[in-house]
């Protein structure tokens, strides 16, 4: 019973622990963005806490109160938790779905925490935080406009020059007395490792984001690739992709095929609609294994119509040959479909087939829902031969 009642203790505070992490990484308002906002919205949020961990772990520290007057010790947190604060209303901007208001105050009161302390004790190296600020409003899209972040990103470079030439040309005095060139490693390293840290998780955040980002987009460009190439030849594709539009081309010797089920809307009657539909689907797909094996494009089906042709887009002196072949290959499969429709006393569709060779121009038309085609006198012959067909 004590080994139940710890599990479900356990259980409770994992589930609680969980709440709470979902809720500072804001996983349900990313849930609810479109794709091209979650990465500016988790590198922000993530800026957000670290910035915010980082001032609260400065004010509560022994850090800051070692070493400095009273008067130092309170300009400093008075500067620490004043930004604390920003880092706290841009958090709420955040959930709020302003992001950019929130990025903006975040990095300008950045700005104003990191160079106020800068100027305020030189000795801290807190200037070293300008590095990551110059970053920043690239990394998050900070404001919507390009002028905003190339501003914001200028900012922290330009109070750094300020300090440097402050401090090491002019040899000016700090606001709390003149500047000490010892730092002692125990005021060094930790805004040091933080500034790391910082920089480190924001950049990480920032790569695994457009990381996961350039993997959607290769896998929505293989299949869009898929979807084009089931529509249109491989070099009438290509073409489209590169010029936007497809030069009709003439073929001087190519051969057109066309299939047509013999009674089929007085067979279709007697089926139930999707019955109907797998029926085709199920005699379409074996006619569409062949158009590969033989070097052959398939072009449209309209109802019961099948149509495919050989030597195009590609020529080749075997078209006539490829499409016979292939034709030859359906009749076999529809005699054996007869068999066994026979065999069960159900109806059975009969094919009209005819084939014609001779020239042709084939393209592109339209401009939505376009389609590979063909037009000529050879189409119509081959059209009619199947017409006048024999099952």
């Amino acid at each position: 019973m004590l080994l139940d009642r710890s599990r479900r203790e356990g259980w409770i505070f994992a589930m609680t622990f969980r709440k709470i992490w979902n809720w500072l990484m804001a996983r349900d308002l990313i849930a609810s963005l479109a794709d091209g906002e979650v990465r500016a919205y988790r590198v922000a949020n993530s800026f957000c806490l670290i910035a915010l961990f980082c001032t609260i772990l400065m004010g509560l520290g022994p850090m800051n109160l070692v070493g400095h007057p009273v008067r130092v010790l309170i300009a400093m947190h008075m500067i620490n938790w004043t930004f604390t604060g920003a880092l706290i209303v841009s958090l709420i901007l955040l959930r709020l779905k302003k992001r950019s208001q929130a990025m903006v105050l975040s990095c300008l009161t950045g700005n104003v925490f990191a160079a106020s302390l800068s100027f305020a004790v030189p000795d801290e190296p807190i200037y070293l935080a300008s590095f990551a600020l110059a970053m920043m409003p690239f990394l998050l899209r900070a404001g919507k406009s390009p002028i905003t972040r190339y501003a914001l990103s200028i900012l922290p470079m330009a109070w750094f020059l300020a300090y440097e030439i402050y401090f090491k040309v002019v040899a000016g005095a700090a606001f709390f007395g003149p500047m000490q060139w010892v730092i002692p490693a125990d005021r060094l390293i930790p805004p040091v490792f933080l500034v790391l840290v910082l920089t480190f998780v924001i950049v990480q955040q920032f790569v695994s984001a457009v990381d996961r980002a350039e993997a959607r987009l290769r896998e929505e460009n293989r299949r869009t690739e898929e979807l084009l190439l089931n529509i249109l030849p491989r070099q009438v594709a290509d073409e489209l992709k590169a010029g936007g539009n497809v030069e009709p081309l003439f073929f001087d010797s190519a051969t057109v095929c066309f299939t047509d089920f013999q009674g089929f809307t007085k067979i279709a009657e007697s089926m139930l609609p999707h019955e109907l539909v797998e029926e085709l689907d199920r005699c379409f797909s074996f006619f569409d294994s062949l158009m590969d094996r033989h070097n052959l494009e398939k072009l449209k089906t309209i109802g019961d119509s099948y149509m495919f042709a050989g030597g195009i887009p590609i020529p080749n002196q075997t078209h006539a040959i490829d499409s016979v072949m292939a034709a030859l290959e359906i009749q076999a499969f529809m005699n054996q479909m007869k068999e066994i429709k026979t065999q069960q006393g159900l109806p059975y569709w009969e094919l009209r087939l005819g084939i014609h060779s001779g020239d042709l121009v084939a393209g592109v038309i339209g401009e939505k829902k376009f389609a590979y085609d063909v037009w000529s006198d050879t189409v119509n012959t081959a059209s009619r031969c199947e017409s006048a067909g024999m099952p």
